[in-house]
């Protein structure tokens, strides 16, 4: 089973394959999470595809250790996903509010990971975000 999501003016689509709809969204208390309202979910061994139809309005953001990738539809200025590369694979978040979730998601749980190193995030998100992420430029 999937789940649908985009940014508002549709450039920017997303499949999640995952069976296990009983999860609560993220709210990342940092500043810049924080100013979008952004929330995420992700799941262990789940299938995320990524469709772009415009790519001159996809952008990529970076913030504190630059490790990991903010994927913004420029148009419409939603976070759609985050993606971070760990030993050769794509792994990802995606912001609850871009999908279509008929199962509704418990409301939001506020997180702060600012006291972790680079490493201990690293090694939170390969344990618990999604893998692999895949993104077509059409």
């Amino acid at each position: 089973m999937s789940i649908l999501g985009h940014c508002k003016c549709k450039n920017i689509k997303v499949t999640w394959h995952v069976i296990d709809y009983s999860m609560s969204p993220r709210a990342c208390q940092c500043d810049y999470c924080s100013s979008k309202n952004a929330a995420y979910v992700s799941k262990s061994g789940s299938k995320v595809e990524v469709k772009i139809n415009d790519k001159s309005h996809h952008k990529i953001v970076t913030q504190g250790s630059q490790t990991a990738k903010f994927h913004e539809c420029a148009n419409c200025n939603d976070i759609v996903f985050v993606t971070a590369e760990i030993a050769g694979l794509v792994y990802g978040i995606i912001n609850a509010d871009i999908l279509q979730n008929k199962f509704a998601f418990s409301a939001p749980q506020e997180t702060d990971f600012s006291g972790q190193s680079q490493q201990q995030k690293l090694e939170r998100w390969q344990k618990n975000w999604c893998c692999p992420v895949t993104i077509n430029d059409i």
